[in-house]
């Protein structure tokens, strides 16, 4: 997310690694993409679908879902076909991907902050949900749609500030700008979550508080679960930046840390969806109930299909003659009952 890698491959890269570990390296992000697009797609094809799903609270829920959909779809091939192959020496560079990676870059630095941003959001989202819960109910659906345009400007912003510093300026001062947004996102998730343990910490929610409460405390701490993996997958992307591109350490294997880093961060993206249908009940219904609901209808028509061949071969009659058949009985059906009206 937002690899700062590219500004030059020589920073990080001593000497040249082997095809073996670009392989493994490009092999397990090519995975992580696949398991980020089916995970992602899947919790807006469910709350697209359920009306279970479709809740206020679960707006930002999905607009991550999107922007992390956005990462494993677009960011993460282009990120192994711009800048893994060409480093472990698996293809060419070309002259081509220069202006490839530009549109690269604003898309990778986009989303990724997109997605940071909207942990960001969900954590402040609960935070206000749980310190003025009857205010919150209040708050209408165009309220959590403004918020997610804020989202996406933020997004842009950030993205607009680090590549203006990469391309005018130097690699070490859009490593500056970049550290910054994330430093400060990552401060405010912080916040909201010691505000909100400290909160539960003195008012404990008991059973007969009622079940409402306890949904709300139930998804509370799901969505700031979402936000502290999101804190734990960011900080080593943080740190390995500012080690890797502004004090410029040596160390052995850089990139290959480098990479395993970035694999963390990506992972984050994942592991979402992956919380959503373990944490969240509807999530997990719905999950269940469209697996469960889709056997029933194979098997059905299975079944039917059984049916339906075992009669014609009893009968004489081939399928094809049944169905027509059946087809003519309809209609002559519906004429006499037409006739009967008369």
């Amino acid at each position: 997310m937002m690899n700062v890698s590219t500004c030059t491959c020589a920073n990080i890269t001593s000497s040249v690694p082997s095809r073996v570990e670009g392989i493994t390296v490009s092999v397990f992000f090519l995975l992580e993409a696949v398991l980020i697009i089916a995970g992602n797609f899947l919790t807006i094809g469910l709350f697209a679908k359920e009306k279970r799903l479709r809740k206020k609270s679960l707006l930002l829920v999905v607009n991550m879902a999107f922007a992390d959909l956005i990462l494993g779809a677009v960011s993460l091939p282009l990120y192994v076909y711009l800048d893994i192959g060409p480093t472990y020496r698996l293809w060419k560079w070309h002259t081509s991907y220069k202006t490839l990676r530009i549109g690269w870059d604003v898309v990778d630095t986009s989303s990724s902050q997109a997605s940071l941003i909207s942990a960001v959001f969900i954590a402040c989202e609960r935070f206000y949900a749980i310190f003025r819960p009857l205010k919150h109910r209040t708050l209408s659906l165009k309220a959590y749609f403004i918020v997610i345009v804020i989202i996406w400007t933020l997004a842009m912003f950030v993205s607009a500030v680090f590549n203006t510093a990469k391309y005018l300026i130097s690699c070490k001062a859009a490593t500056y700008a970049w550290m910054s947004f994330p430093l400060l996102f990552l401060f405010i998730v912080c916040l909201c979550n010691i505000g909100i343990y400290r909160l539960y910490h003195k008012r404990k929610v008991s059973s007969q508080q009622g079940n409402r409460e306890s949904q709300t405390k139930r998804l509370t701490v799901t969505l700031l679960l979402v936000s502290t993996v999101s804190l734990l997958s960011w900080l080593p992307l943080v740190t390995a930046n500012y080690i890797f591109f502004v004090k410029n350490i040596t160390i052995p294997n850089k990139f290959l840390i480098y990479n395993i880093i970035n694999i963390l961060n990506f992972s984050n993206c994942f592991v979402n969806s992956v919380v959503y249908s373990l944490r969240i009940p509807e999530f997990r219904q719905s999950l269940v109930f469209c697996f469960t609901r889709r056997q029933t209808v194979i098997n059905r028509g299975e079944h039917e299909g059984r049916d339906n061949k075992g009669f014609a071969l009893t009968s004489g009659i081939e399928p094809s003659a049944l169905s027509r058949k059946s087809r003519y009985l309809q209609q002559d059906f519906e004429l006499d009952s037409v006739d009967t009206k008369l």
